[in-house]
């Protein structure tokens, strides 16, 4: 049953990772986008890494993906043409996928007898708050303050291209 559930994951993973690559507007590619991390918080539960699983939605497809939102949305120049344009077959992806992944998760919730976590080969103990806190604090610590400095940049980068010309320091 785990495998049938992990192959309809990477489907719909895939699925809505086309769909974002292939949406001409930028806001409906990060909603698929936000789809597609969905999905892989799925995966997570099912490699049975429910603290993982909890923080690709609240992190990922929650905090980053309202950031990506608002900065598209504050940026979004004008709208081109072909944007305007509906391909056919996204229709159906918009109808199809998304019930799609709902039923996924509920045939896999009806199938473990209500019951919500995943129990999968491995033990639970590499997916758990500990474990991720232990690896992010000691063996990979260079790495994780790395990234911080990077997304300060970024942040500070997004902020001086989103002001006025006329208030720019160095015009």
């Amino acid at each position: 049953m785990e495998s049938i559930l992990f192959y309809l994951f990477a489907v719909l993973m895939l699925g809505s990772a086309v769909m974002t690559v292939t949406s001409r507007s930028a806001v409906a590619a990060a909603v698929w986008l936000v789809f597609c991390f969905v999905n892989a918080a799925g995966v997570f539960a099912l490699l049975s890494a429910p603290f993982l699983a909890i923080l690709q939605i609240l992190i990922y497809a929650g905090a980053i993906m309202v950031l990506f939102l608002f900065v598209i949305m504050m940026l979004q120049g004008p709208v081109l043409p072909d944007e305007r344009e509906r391909r056919p077959w996204s229709r159906i992806a918009v109808l199809v996928l998304p019930p799609a992944s709902a039923a996924v998760i509920l045939i896999a919730w009806l199938a473990r007898g209500g019951v919500t976590a995943f129990s999968g080969a491995q033990p639970a103990v590499r997916g758990t708050a500990e474990a991720v806190a232990e690896l992010l604090l000691n063996r990979y610590l260079l790495a994780f303050e790395l990234i911080s400095v990077v997304l300060l940049v970024a942040i500070v980068g997004a902020m001086a291209l989103g002001r006025r010309k006329e208030e720019l320091p160095w015009k």
